[in-house]
């Protein structure tokens, strides 16, 4: 499917907006038409820093409408609106202890770019676009999502 989105290139350069192609969702991931997200100084500091190798694809503050979900999902539906958060593991010891801001894998599931099997959703003009950031790089027009980072709002 194709989406629009904020593309860093480079560090100083301003993002590009480009038409890119997301995968569509695996049994675990929903499917999210962005309707809002913030831009933090985090993304900035990101983008500045190449952490995330470019090109990328920022935003970690989205909220939308779910569009599709994978099989496994169960707590959204198509149609449900979202606001998108942070992605953490719900098994590990901070997670079962009600900390999921604390993630023993929250470097990993937030920070890396791509998903935790290193694939990346995004991808254009013949090369794969860092994807995945805080579990949605909601700078886009739709962003690949989370059961476990997305809550329900009226």
């Amino acid at each position: 499917m194709k989406v629009t989105a904020a593309v860093a290139r480079a560090p100083e350069a301003d993002f590009s907006i480009e038409e890119l192609e997301i995968d569509e969702p695996r049994e675990d991931e929903i499917l999210v038409r962005v309707v809002g997200v913030g831009l933090c100084h985090t993304d900035l500091v990101f983008k500045a820093s190449q952490t995330i190798a470019p090109p990328a694809v920022f935003g970690h503050e989205g909220s939308g409408i779910v569009e599709k979900v994978g099989a496994a999902v169960r707590k959204v539906a198509p149609g449900d609106r979202v606001a998108i958060t942070f992605r953490s593991c719900g098994t590990c010891p901070r997670c079962l202890k009600g900390d999921p801001a604390y993630c023993h894998t929250m470097p990993m599931l937030n920070y890396a770019g791509m998903r935790s099997d290193g694939t990346k959703a995004l991808h254009g003009a013949g090369e794969d676009i860092a994807s995945n950031f805080f579990g949605q790089s909601s700078f886009a027009t739709h962003c690949l999502t989370y059961e476990r980072n997305v809550v329900k709002v009226p």
